[in-house]
């Protein structure tokens, strides 16, 4: 009998696996895979004012812990809004944060760094997405968890850094983005 139940706990741990292993499958038509030019001109052909992407590493814990406050600060403001995934293309970090992503909010966009113009390694390819993206106006700090603003010109009106949610709890960024970002989304 203990033979028996062993057995059967063993195939359906098996299944289990077989059908998360299906499911973390995220097909391309549900990423868009972007870079610096891309993100204007998707902001340039938005039906909002302004277009928000928040940068995301499923690995990064202040990415994690400000996703849902960006989240929130989007639909506050009719942002069109895309999570920007940091991480290869064909990552299994992808596939987990697409599904972070969805498990927060189904409706959400997920955009990932095309590795054909950034290159596969996670710190080379985010250094060159953030010195395309930074206008000179902002300190260029490679960074994560990082809100990058765009108005319907397709123009970079700001783009976030550590630095500026250094005085407050790294935990939460609300102070921050009614400091940075709200104003802006009233020009």
């Amino acid at each position: 009998m203990k033979k028996l139940l062993f057995l059967c706990a063993f195939v359906s741990a098996f299944s289990a696996l077989a059908q998360e292993s299906s499911v973390s499958e995220v097909s391309k038509d549900q990423i868009f895979a972007v870079d610096a030019n891309s993100i204007a001109t998707l902001a340039k052909n938005s039906d909002k004012k302004n277009t928000l992407f928040f940068t995301f590493g499923i690995w990064c814990e202040p990415c994690r812990l400000h996703l849902p406050g960006a989240i929130k600060l989007a639909k506050q403001h009719d942002l069109d809004f895309y999570v920007l995934l940091v991480d290869g293309m064909t990552t299994d970090r992808v596939r987990m944060a697409y599904h972070h992503i969805k498990e927060l909010d189904p409706t959400i966009k997920v955009a990932v760094l095309n590795d054909a113009v950034y290159g596969e390694k996670l710190k080379k390819r985010n250094k060159k997405f953030v010195t395309e993206i930074t206008p000179p106006q902002f300190e260029n700090i490679d960074d994560f968890s990082k809100y990058i603003l765009l108005n319907k010109a397709g123009e970079v009106i700001l783009v976030t850094s550590w630095k500026d949610n250094k005085d407050n709890d790294w935990k939460d960024d609300t102070k921050m983005q009614k400091e940075k970002i709200v104003p802006l989304l009233s020009k």
